[in-house]
């Protein structure tokens, strides 16, 4: 306003400036006028204004910030981008990728060789879920000394001290910590929890009788007997797997037993030890005359 009136009075006095017609000599005084009563204003707002001050002199700063934020959302979608080329999952976070027990009243050390030997179990399932999908891209497999499973010393230590002396047979899973894309590292973490034993020593845990010349068939359907009576009394698979197993040469052994015998026989699995729900399916297989009385344990 003090602008527009300043120049209409120079207007009327037909004044000039810089060589300026009247009229444009007017319009000019009164935006220059304006100009500087905003200049002023602002500088006063500076002044007085805590406030203002910042969000003028920093303003420059939070640009600068936002700039890097941005440079952030870029990175974050160009590494996820690669992530979706690199395509398929081979674990996904919480997967449980391995499965053991610490007995009551275990030593450090026995602790620590149990859980190095899940760790060595959980990386060679890692190389073998990579290797399948380098299979069928046509690429490279990872080399078997390859170690993807990673987790820090402390951690480790830290397993062994909290398993470590227990009342209590307990049962251990191995966690992986994130989704864990082709070829990348999987880091694990592990989680406890209480078990119940299935089978004492020297149980039966499962048997059969069987007759000469149908060997292989009754073999299949004592280990699918065998399978279901451990899943039944609560033993815990891991990978669509009880652990355990038989060499060609004692499957051979076996046979020839069951095929050497005039009549029937009965193969029987006896527990070679304690077995709690998160143990391997540790049992040795006999080959005993069909007649001999089953009393449920066997020494």
């Amino acid at each position: 306003m003090l602008g527009n009136q300043l120049g209409r009075r120079i207007g009327r006095r037909k004044m000039s400036v810089l060589g300026m017609r009247p009229r444009h000599t007017s319009i000019f005084i009164t935006t220059l006028t304006g100009i500087l009563i905003a200049l002023l204003t602002l500088t006063i707002a500076i002044a007085c204004s805590q406030d203002i001050r910042d969000l003028v002199l920093n303003s420059n700063i939070r640009i600068n910030k936002l700039r890097e934020r941005e440079q952030e959302l870029n990175n974050e979608i160009r590494s996820l981008q690669r992530e979706v080329q690199r395509g398929t999952i081979v674990w996904n976070y919480g997967e449980r990728i391995a499965l053991g027990t610490v007995p009551a009243h275990s030593s450090p050390e026995v602790v620590a060789r149990n859980m190095r030997s899940m760790l060595v179990t959980a990386n060679m399932l890692s190389l073998i879920k990579n290797n399948r999908i380098a299979t069928t891209r046509r690429e490279e497999p990872l080399e078997t000394g390859t170690v993807l499973v990673e987790y820090e010393p402390d951690d480790f230590q830290g397993w062994v001290k909290e398993l470590s002396d227990g009342d209590e047979t307990v049962g251990v899973w191995l966690v992986v910590g994130k989704n864990c894309l082709y070829r990348d590292q999987v880091p694990v973490s592990v989680e406890p929890f209480p078990v119940k034993k299935v089978f004492s020593e020297g149980e039966i845990v499962c048997e059969l009788e069987v007759e000469p010349g149908q060997s292989l068939v009754n073999w299949y359907e004592f280990l699918d007997r065998l399978r279901y009576n451990a899943l039944r009394k609560g033993m815990l698979e891991m990978n669509d797997s009880l652990g355990g197993g038989l060499t060609n040469d004692q499957l051979l052994t076996i046979s020839s037993k069951i095929e050497s015998r005039q009549g029937p026989s009965r193969l029987v699995a006896i527990a070679n030890r304690d077995l709690y729900e998160s143990s391997t399916l540790d049992v040795r297989i006999e080959v005993q005359p069909a007649d001999l009385a089953s009393s449920g344990l066997h020494h």
